[in-house]
């Protein structure tokens, strides 16, 4: 049987239901002899805010003892500016969807960079960072804040008609208030979830593992706080919502399907398989094979309680 791969977000059709997780894939380039694109339905870079950002001191990023990884990045990039004159040459968009990632300490932080943004022709849309567990400023406590939440979508709305996705915290005891909160305001889709803030020592020379000793937590052990949250938020919104926490294989990817998520991004496997898009594609495919599931659609929202 033929498995009906594509999947569709308002007016944007995805030829998979995969995404690359922001900060994961540079800009595209950088995995362009390592990745067949055509396994991915697009790509979402790393994040750009308005002023270059140094980031964090090293170390930046470690292994954990418990599986996964913890970074510290802090959101480093080379602003606006240097993005228009340069990265943007670096683009794949004649290979699949382009999404940037926009960051920012305010609400004219997200509109100046989107401001700049609409000039670059073909970009399919926004993911709007606002949820990053390790910077000083911004991040979670403009993610866990409804008002700030509402207030940066609905600038960012009124500057744009291209796709938004907003990215939140999983620091919520419930996602779905700031879920619908966002959606409210003008989302076309909810990016669920970003990392956890988490920590890692050695206890020999009893010193962090991290140069800012705390960052954002990620990999296989993400998947079941994930999938809890976009449980909850599919509960209360009805727009796409892209699964990011833990995807490392094809069964992982339907079991997102099944919670009720539209897209799905896959981040950290990157490092360490930098072809996993395809693998996983195949694995999905093969399972809807073994259960004569005709489309990867048939199967979002299909979980059984």
């Amino acid at each position: 049987m033929i498995v009906n791969a594509n999947v569709r977000m308002g007016d944007i059709e995805l030829r998979t239901p995969l995404l690359t997780g922001s900060g994961t894939f540079g800009y595209g380039s950088e995995f362009e002899d390592l990745t067949d694109y055509s396994a991915l339905g697009g790509i979402v870079t790393k994040s750009l805010s308005f002023e270059p950002r140094a980031g964090n001191p090293p170390p930046r990023i470690c292994e954990t003892s418990s599986g996964g990884i913890i970074n510290s990045i802090g959101l480093a990039n080379v602003g606006i500016e240097e993005f228009l004159g340069s990265k943007v040459n670096e683009l794949p968009l004649d290979k699949t969807e382009v999404f940037l990632s926009v960051v920012g300490d305010s609400v004219e932080d997200f509109t100046k960079v989107v401001e700049r943004l609409e000039d670059v022709e073909r970009i399919a849309g926004y993911e709007l960072n606002v949820s990053c567990p390790n910077v000083k400023r911004g991040g979670l406590s403009l993610g866990g804040d409804r008002e700030a939440v509402t207030a940066i979508v609905r600038e960012v709305r009124a500057l744009t008609k291209r796709f938004i996705s907003v990215k939140l915290t999983p620091h919520y005891t419930l996602i779905a208030p700031v879920a619908q909160a966002a959606v409210d305001a003008g989302a076309d889709a909810l990016t669920l979830i970003n990392t956890l803030v988490g920590m890692e020592i050695n206890a020999e020379t009893r010193k962090p593992l991290l140069g800012n000793i705390t960052g954002g937590y990620s990999g296989p052990p993400l998947k079941p706080v994930a999938l809890a949250k976009v449980w909850q938020a599919a509960q209360v919104v009805d727009v796409p919502i892209w699964a990011s926490g833990g995807i490392v294989n094809g069964i992982d990817a339907i079991e997102f399907l099944l919670t009720g998520a539209t897209a799905l991004q896959v981040g950290s496997v990157l490092f360490a398989d930098p072809k996993a898009p395809t693998r996983i594609l195949n694995e999905m495919i093969q399972y809807c094979e073994r259960h004569n599931v005709d489309s990867f659609t048939d199967l979002i929202g299909g979980l059984r309680t």
